[in-house]
């Protein structure tokens, strides 16, 4: 535990130093005190640091901070304690169900909509559980919502929840996919056993876009030798796509031999979501999350086959970067792969694969993905 005394005396340091409180709930009271104390940048970091801690005398400040601008999501939105769960569960369920009233008479600035799909990342107690369930059973008028333009000529046909979650065709069957994508990328965040078991009951009950959640939460949880083997039988289903829709939010994570930069971490299959928005001179509540799982090979065989076939479109798939093949299946698949594969019979899969795709599907010079397989996976 630290004292005041040893924080550094200002700058960035003290704003480090502030933030790594939180890792340590013997820190609470210390971090209370600079929230009252601080100011500007530093009294940020005690807010998002303490935000981190089961801290009962500062359910207050969540209550307060939840009813400001943007909802306080600068601070609340990569906290997963009960103590701002419990306080900001109630204003969230009353401002969707007011939105979604508002919504099904009219276009929707969905701004405060999406701050609170991303207030409730990774947030498990029994009073955002029920925001779930309310938003399960409102999914199909989510599916029906419109949004108002955000700039001169607007379409208004793409959608988004999150700066790195956006799709340029928002079908409302597409849309009512939101809610579990929340849920599925809340498990990202904080596997918690209340999560999991929820994820399991609305796939119960619901059925269609549950099943990512349920599929994401095995993929943290289980051997990947038991999630292959309960859910690559439904390759063969409609529900495949939701599948998909699941590993569109995996990533392997691989730098070139040559790389001279700072690495994010060790090459290896990571679930990696990046959550919250930004408004040019506004507001930016952006951040990244990330967790290191593992996936059966035997995926990438079956994800191969049939490369002449007519493939799904996967359109909430998890993007940082920019001149992609939106929805693409292709693009999801080549995610997947490491820069070199070390099974022979698997890359020698993969290149008749690619091949294939690349002569069958047309896309524009600026979108990679057939010339990156092609790199990846020609011979050497």
């Amino acid at each position: 535990m630290m004292t005041l005394e040893q924080l550094p005396p200002k700058g960035v340091k003290r704003e480090q130093a502030i933030l790594e409180l939180g890792k340590d709930e013997a820190n609470g009271e210390l971090l209370f005190q600079l929230v009252n104390t601080e100011k500007g940048k530093c009294k940020t970091a005690a807010q998002k640091a303490l935000a981190q801690l089961e801290y009962a005398p500062a359910a207050p400040l969540w209550a307060k901070l939840v009813q400001g601008k943007w909802m306080g999501s600068n601070i609340m939105s990569d906290a997963c304690s009960d103590c701002v769960s419990e306080q900001i569960a109630p204003v969230i369920l009353k401002t969707l169900s007011q939105l979604l009233d508002e919504g099904d008479t009219k276009p929707l600035d969905i701004e405060q909509l999406n701050f609170c799909f991303h207030l409730m990342l990774g947030k498990a107690s029994p009073k955002m559980l029920e925001v779930y369930r309310f938003l399960a059973e409102n999914t199909q008028r989510i599916a029906q919502l419109k949004r108002m333009p955000v700039y001169s000529d607007d379409d208004c046909t793409s959608w988004w929840i999150t700066d790195g979650l956006r799709i340029w065709d928002a079908t409302p069957k597409e849309k009512e996919k939101i809610p579990a994508v929340v849920l599925t990328a809340s498990l990202i965040r904080n596997p918690d056993e209340r999560l999991q078991a929820l994820a399991d009951e609305l796939n119960e009950r619901y059925g269609g876009s549950w099943l990512m959640p349920v599929f994401m939460k095995a993929i943290i949880t289980q051997p990947k030798e038991q999630v292959y083997e309960t859910y690559s039988p439904l390759l063969d289903t409609p529900q495949k796509g939701y599948l998909f829709h699941a590993l569109g939010m995996l990533h392997y994570r691989c730098y070139p031999e040559d790389w001279t930069y700072e690495r994010l971490g060790p090459d290896g299959m990571i679930a990696l979501i990046f959550w919250g928005d930004y408004s040019y001179g506004t507001y930016d509540t952006r951040f990244m999350i990330e967790r290191y799982v593992d996936l059966d090979e035997r995926w990438l065989f079956d994800l191969a086959k049939d490369p002449e076939g007519r493939k799904p479109t996967v359109t909430w798939q998890t993007y940082n970067r920019g001149g992609v093949l939106y929805g693409s299946y292709d693009e999801m698949f080549i995610s997947l792969l490491p820069l070199k594969v070390e099974n022979p019979e698997l890359k020698r899969v993969l290149w008749d694969y690619f091949r294939i795709r690349s002569q069958k599907k047309k896309v524009a010079k600026s979108i990679t993905v057939y010339k990156d397989a092609a790199e990846r996976f020609g011979d050497e």
